[in-house]
């Protein structure tokens, strides 16, 4: 006699993990032609943007750029602004089939210094970190019957990631500086930042739609008696829309996607009072899908010894969305060198999540002025902020986030105070996980058959606390009929009580 047995596949996440590497950058900038002598460096910063990973044989490669910058003093005492790309690329050996992926770029010690008039030397480092999660179908028991069998059959809810797609495009287009504006001449600051406002499935296809936001400090080419000698702060948006090839995706599926703004160039337009502005953007894309699984957690024959094999299995059981506008103001005492606001920014860190679920993040807010003297200087402050997310005490298992700014304002209020106020966009997904118990195999032994005795009906005293599944097991009868025979619904006892067992 055999047991009539059926089987069903779970995909079941691994281990998540974590690998670093650090990267030594070293680089020199010899200054153009048409670039002012150095006489001191005011600032100085390495930038980078989310990098895609690619996946090749075991392999995960993390590559992108890092944009340095350095603001200096001329010696005739101009704020002036040179930046270089430096590529960079590491791979990391992996095991297992991963599912998901997603790299941390942070930049260590930066250190500078002017060689000469000319020459500009950095060193320093950057630090890679990859996270992964693998993935792979296991095979479980989803029902079984015949020969007295009886079983404990559970539902759960899950999430497998059916893919990550990325694509990188070009935005060109021309901005308008406004009325009255001198022309254009050298940029002292820029940044971009996009954002998907829309992403829906067809097949095999992910369609994006969104807005690219730019802005540019920048100075005149030559400034007349008539004419403001800035710097000037010019803003500009564009909508965009893009579409990604995702092989094997259904409109069924969810869709996560986002959009990186790299460095943007900023050129002057031929009669200079425009700009062309060129940035390249990637997007990123993953998507999954909800599924339920069905399987056997326990169990036993009333007729015969059985033998059953058990494993623990881990799913990825819930995707939280997260779009969260945080406001963000913060008043503080300027410099007492300052004298003259020129211009204040933020810029964000890429967001962390917590083992409790928590999102953190921190901004760097940026100041130039000039002093009484009419020569610039630089000031910076870190901002730390951690906020709530629907993930909280869930078992994280992955998580992507980005963070952008919206709606900066800056105010220099006067006596020597100014504030900012603006909103983080934090977006992305978290991904939670469980683990439970599943038979992925049972039989039993035909030439074992259990005696229950002469006794049709037995009287057992419980304790509070106690599985009926447990109690029901233990004396060979049914959940069904211990639970009806007693008119309990619930499968734990609340409470110490007499149980009558039938077979």
């Amino acid at each position: 006699m055999e047991l009539d047995k059926t089987f069903g596949k779970i995909f079941c996440c691994g281990n998540s993990e974590i690998k670093k590497a650090v990267i030594p950058v070293e680089s020199s900038i010899i200054l153009p032609d048409y670039f002012p002598d150095v006489m001191k460096i005011l600032r100085y910063t390495a930038k980078t943007v989310k990098s895609p990973v690619f996946s090749e044989g075991g392999t995960e490669t993390v590559s992108g750029n890092i944009n340095i910058e350095v603001n200096y003093v001329s010696e005739e005492g101009e704020l002036c602004s040179c930046s270089q790309l430096q590529p960079f690329s590491h791979g990391f050996e992996t095991e297992g089939k991963i599912i998901a992926a997603e790299a941390e770029v942070s930049v260590g010690e930066i250190g500078c210094r002017a060689v000469n008039k000319r020459r500009i030397d950095i060193h320093g480092s950057i630090e890679i970190i990859l996270r992964t999660i693998s993935g792979e179908e296991k095979r479980t028991v989803s029902s079984v019957s015949g020969a007295g069998a009886v079983c404990k059959t559970e539902k759960a809810e899950t999430v497998v990631i059916a893919g990550e797609f990325y694509k990188n495009f070009t935005v060109e287009e021309k901005g308008e500086l406004g009325f009255g504006k001198p022309p254009f001449g050298k940029v002292l600051r820029s940044s971009a930042f996009a954002e998907v406002t829309e992403c829906h499935v067809i097949q095999d296809k992910i369609v994006t739609k969104g807005e690219i936001r730019a802005e540019v400090l920048w100075v005149p080419e030559e400034i007349s008696e008539t004419e403001e000698e800035g710097p000037f702060l010019s803003k500009f948006s564009f909508p965009v829309s893009r579409m990604v090839d995702a092989k094997g995706i259904f409109e069924s599926d969810i869709c996560d996607a986002q959009y990186e703004a790299d460095f943007p160039e900023i050129l002057p337009s031929e009669d200079g009072e425009n700009v062309i502005i060129k940035i390249k953007v990637g997007i990123f894309a993953r998507v999954y899908r909800k599924e339920t699984a069905e399987f056997v957690s326990d169990m036993f024959s009333t007729d015969f010894e059985t033998k059953a094999e058990k494993g623990k299995i881990n799913f990825i059981n819930e995707a939280f969305p997260l779009s969260v506008t945080e406001p963000v103001f913060e008043k503080f005492d300027l410099p007492e060198t300052a004298e003259k606001v020129l211009d204040i920014w933020l810029e964000n860190n890429l967001p962390k999540v917590s083992e409790e679920g928590k999102v953190c993040f921190s901004s760097k807010l940026c100041l130039f002025a000039k002093d009484s003297d009419g020569t610039p200087v630089y000031f910076e402050k870190l901002l730390e902020r951690e906020i709530s997310s629907p993930a909280e005490g869930k078992n994280i298992a992955f998580y992507n986030l980005s963070a952008g700014i919206r709606n900066e304002e800056f105010v220099a209020s006067g006596g020597g105070k100014a504030e900012v106020s603006a909103s983080v966009l934090i977006d992305g997904t978290i991904f939670s996980s469980l683990s439970r118990e599943a038979t992925t195999e049972c039989s039993i032994d035909a030439e074992k058959k259990i005696e229950h005795g002469d006794a049709a009906m037995l009287l057992c005293f419980a304790e509070k606390g106690e599985k009926i599944w447990d109690i029901a097991k233990k004396y060979g009868a049914s959940l069904e009929s211990v639970m009806n025979e007693n008119k309990i619904s619930e499968e734990i006892l609340s409470e110490k009580t007499m149980l009558v067992i039938t077979r």
